[in-house]
């Protein structure tokens, strides 16, 4: 099949090889008839003939260089079209640190929680053959773990990070934890914890052949600065404990029984004897005296 640029050259080769063919055809015919008087010489017929022969060449340069570069626009917007459909449909493999914070109850105290390393799959279409590398390897320190159990932990973290495919599908939405230690300890820390490490993804996918390549950088001194919110439903439940607390305070020191003195008895006795003489006195006279209500 035939090229834009290759049927223009054809078209005004064909048209050069044609003049001149009916040229010779109308000398062969006619005879001579440049010859006659006030007509061009054979010479100057010959420079209007390579002249127009230039020209239709240069022309057909400049047809050739529009369609050409009409091409290569065509091309590399059917190239940018692939690519966007390719980012509209491709998974997307993230390696982050991700901080889980304790609420405690009281509003004010210094705000702890855990650090792990998550892997999640944050585009629309399973990941084929994820492969992840990361340097140095993870490490955390001893006092997050029970004696001897750090080097087993980090021993299974890091086979998961050494180069190898360990995820044959990783589906959309999809999480993978692992536990790296507690904040805000692990951000103050010395030089027995890398404070960077880089991790690098390998992985395909259904909308492409080509594999995606990306590098993540997991900085403690930057993700020590990221704000933890808190669930404002589990705030509120703090705050319910801390009024539940303090009224059980309130309910403990309150007596359950009153002890009264000699003074407040005797004064309570007269002034119960007071009242039942009123009312003997009230029954016992006539009806006639008794005042009406």
């Amino acid at each position: 099949m035939k090229t834009p640029a290759a049927r223009i050259v054809l078209t005004v080769v064909a048209v050069v090889v044609g003049a001149f063919s009916l040229f010779f055809a109308s000398v062969a015919i006619w005879g001579s008839w440049w010859r006659f008087p006030a007509m061009p010489t054979a010479e100057e017929w010959s420079a209007v003939f390579g002249a127009s022969a230039l020209v239709a060449l240069g022309f057909a340069w400049y047809q050739i260089r529009q369609v050409d570069q009409s091409n290569k626009a065509l091309i590399a917007s059917n190239e940018l079209a692939r690519r966007v459909n390719i980012e509209a449909v491709r998974p997307r493999v993230q390696v982050a640190l991700e901080a889980d914070r304790f609420v405690q109850k009281d509003r004010g105290a210094p705000v702890k929680g855990t650090l792990y390393i998550a892997v999640r799959n944050i585009g629309v279409s399973p990941a084929r053959d994820v492969r992840l590398s990361v340097s140095p390897p993870f490490t955390s320190l001893e006092k997050f773990f029970n004696p001897g159990m750090m080097g087993e932990h980090f021993a299974e973290v890091n086979k998961a990070f050494n180069g190898e495919v360990h995820f044959r599908t990783l589906n959309p939405g999809n999480t993978y934890i692992w536990f790296l230690g507690r904040v805000p300890e692990l951000f103050d820390g010395g030089s027995e914890v890398p404070r960077r490490w880089e991790v690098e993804t390998e992985y395909t996918g259904t909308a492409s052949p080509e594999p995606f390549r990306e590098t993540f950088v997991l900085d403690l001194d930057i993700e020590k600065r990221i704000e933890l919110p808190v669930d404002p439903l589990v705030r509120i439940g703090k705050d319910i404990e801390v009024v539940g607390s303090h009224l059980k305070a309130i309910k403990g020191a309150v007596p359950k029984k009153f002890a009264l003195s000699d003074d407040s008895i005797e004064a309570l006795r007269q002034r119960n004897h007071g009242s039942r003489s009123s009312a003997l006195r009230a029954r016992r006279r006539p009806p006639w005296l008794r005042r009406r209500r």
